[in-house]
């Protein structure tokens, strides 16, 4: 009588408040009453926790799991009052009850490939780390900066090519080994510049962590090497490699765990959806959906 949401009807129900951990799987989790005159609508506690195990992926908390099952009865009603109108034979149920069907068994495909591919072993994050191992190097960069601009300057194309030169030397000085917080300062004074230079230390960088236009020639350093001059938006650029490592595996563990997962995960979808084509009608959708 209650369609999809009438899970148990007719079961028995428990007098008393139960804790959920000592209810039988078969022991209901909620009843509700008064539907018609003759109806008792009893749901198990299996059949409450599936449907809360599609309902929030996540898991419930105590508030929306009490909530939801409150509010279950009105659905209920609703839906009983509804079909007492005829609703269950119009047009519009059966298009949406045919879209909620396939919506919902997409849903669970995809939470089944979700579950599938985050089952990474020992051995596919062993096989990963060797076989990507570059991507799992650091290093330790210092950074030393070149302005472009300066606002004093009465000529501004002028004060560029003067930067570009003094970049040019500063990096043959730090190719020699000279300090990069004294040729920064050296820098600044040159090019007439107020104020604290900046730190020219800016930590372990990844070739995540940095842009690509530079992180293949910054990663060809060995430590103690200078990359060229780098011609960025607003400055010259020279960096510095003063350590290099590749980081543990068991330090990187999490995030290949996810990399592959995710790699898995795509792969499983595209699977799926490979073959799928979908053909608008112009004269329905317009000449913009063909595009």
């Amino acid at each position: 009588m209650f369609g999809l949401l009438a899970l148990a009807a007719g079961a028995s129900a428990q007098s008393d408040p139960v804790a959920s951990e000592s209810l039988a799987p078969t022991d209901s989790a909620l009843v509700v009453r008064g539907l018609c005159d003759d109806c008792t609508v009893a749901v198990s506690k299996t059949q409450f926790d599936l449907l809360l195990g599609i309902l929030f992926p996540a898991g419930p908390n105590a508030n929306s799991k009490t909530n939801f099952a409150k509010g279950y009865g009105d659905v209920l009603a609703f839906a009983h009052a509804a079909k007492q109108l005829g609703l269950d034979q119009s047009p519009e149920y059966q298009v949406s009850l045919q879209w909620l069907q396939a919506k919902t068994l997409a849903d669970l495909l995809r939470r089944r490939l979700e579950k599938e591919s985050a089952a990474v072993s020992d051995s596919d994050i062993q096989a990963y780390y060797r076989e990507q191992s570059s991507r799992f190097e650091e290093v330790h960069l210092r950074r030393l900066v070149v302005p472009k601009s300066n606002l004093a300057a009465a000529d501004a194309r002028a004060f560029e090519i003067r930067a570009g030169e003094v970049a040019s030397a500063l990096r043959e000085r730090a190719a020699r080994g000279e300090d990069l917080d004294r040729l920064q300062k050296d820098c600044f004074e040159t090019l007439g510049f107020s104020g604290m230079p900046p730190s020219t230390d800016v930590g372990n960088r990844r070739r995540t962590g940095l842009a690509s236009e530079v992180s293949g020639e910054i990663f060809a350093l060995q430590p103690g090497e200078v990359s060229r001059v780098q011609a960025e938006a607003y400055s010259f650029v020279i960096y510095k490699v003063e350590a290099k490592r590749k980081l543990p595996r068991e330090q990187v563990r999490d995030e290949i765990l996810t990399e592959v997962a995710k790699a898995r995960l795509k792969k499983a979808l595209d699977s799926v959806t490979a073959n799928v084509r979908v053909e608008l009608n112009e004269t329905y959708f317009g000449a913009a959906s063909a595009q």
